[in-house]
């Protein structure tokens, strides 16, 4: 019985995946556009790029990872794990296990492991094996969880109303006790807090001998992130309609970009020094992305000739 649900779901996977599209120009990410149902390609250089035509569509759900390489979307009520979305024919290979309908996700920096989490039922499920036949972990209860991170390891950082734990099989682990999370991020061993209270934390060795240090305060965060090089630090403030991009060493603002529209997120596009900051909310509503080399800077994407 289980070998004719496996053939069937790969079955079912060919069938979605027989589409073919061509993207024409350098695609820098990709996004969930939800008034298309659409998972659609950021296309051309920045300053020069427009929303693409949907690679992948009728859609109720999606996440990118960050890395830009695959996608989890949830269609026809079943989520499937989705590759090769640059090329002319995506592959779909459907997630097992799976036990909720998924409303958020996070994932690992490297796309190897995924959270999928239901804010219904207020549990979270860990998804593995992309590389071969994903599957999802058995439900985890978390109650309302304001923020999520997941690492490599697949340990889970959840951010509730209690404040920010590491989930540990033995039972959680505070880390910020008492601090309503907005925004996590895993960046090797360390752990970036965005609170409500507008304070941004970085805990280092966040998974061993945890210690925590408060790095600066920004009004109304949104998203925190880390460069690839752990150099600066990447804060999106709605308040302020800004990116601040601190040095660390220095322990002072490099960089403040006023951003056109209130950023509301911060997610990494495929190219670690690409992010998302802005999603769209209708067809006359663009996106906003971040670039931080060579030079920092904000660009708008119009939602082009994929309207």
């Amino acid at each position: 019985m289980k070998s004719g649900k496996v053939l069937v779901g790969l079955l079912l996977a060919g069938f979605l995946g027989a589409q073919t599209l061509q993207i024409e120009g350098p695609v820098s990410g990709f996004i969930f556009d939800e008034s298309q149902r659409a998972l659609r390609p950021i296309v051309g250089l920045p300053g020069a790029a427009y929303l693409g035509d949907a690679v992948v569509s009728e859609l109720a759900w999606a996440s990118t990872a960050p890395d830009g390489q695959r996608a989890l979307v949830l269609k026809d009520g079943a989520l499937f794990s989705v590759s090769g979305l640059k090329g002319p024919e995506p592959t779909w290979v459907p997630v097992a296990g799976v036990r909720i309908a998924p409303e958020r996700a996070a994932w690992a920096e490297d796309g190897s492991v995924a959270l999928i989490y239901n804010s219904a039922s207020g549990t979270v499920q860990r998804v593995r094996g992309f590389n071969d036949l994903p599957l999802a972990d058995d439900p985890i209860p978390l109650g309302d969880a304001s923020a999520l991170a997941v690492d490599r390891n697949g340990r889970i950082v959840a951010g509730t109303s209690d404040g920010v734990f590491l989930v540990d099989p033995s039972g959680p682990r505070p880390l910020l006790p008492g601090l309503r999370a907005i925004s996590l991020a895993v960046a090797g061993t360390n752990l970036l807090v965005a609170a409500g209270n507008g304070e941004i934390w970085r805990i280092r060795d966040y998974a061993g001998e945890a210690s925590a240090e408060l790095l600066a305060a920004v009004e109304d965060p949104v998203g925190v992130a880390l460069s690839q090089d752990q150099k600066y630090l990447l804060v999106a403030g709605r308040a302020e309609r800004a990116v601040l991009i601190y040095e660390l060493a220095a322990r002072a603002v490099a960089a403040r970009l006023v951003a056109d529209a209130e950023p509301t997120t911060l997610a990494r596009l495929g190219d670690a020094d690409l992010w998302l900051v802005r999603t769209s909310s209708g067809p006359s509503d663009p996106l906003l992305v971040l670039k931080i080399r060579p030079e920092p800077a904000i660009w708008f994407v119009p939602a082009g000739k994929g309207e």
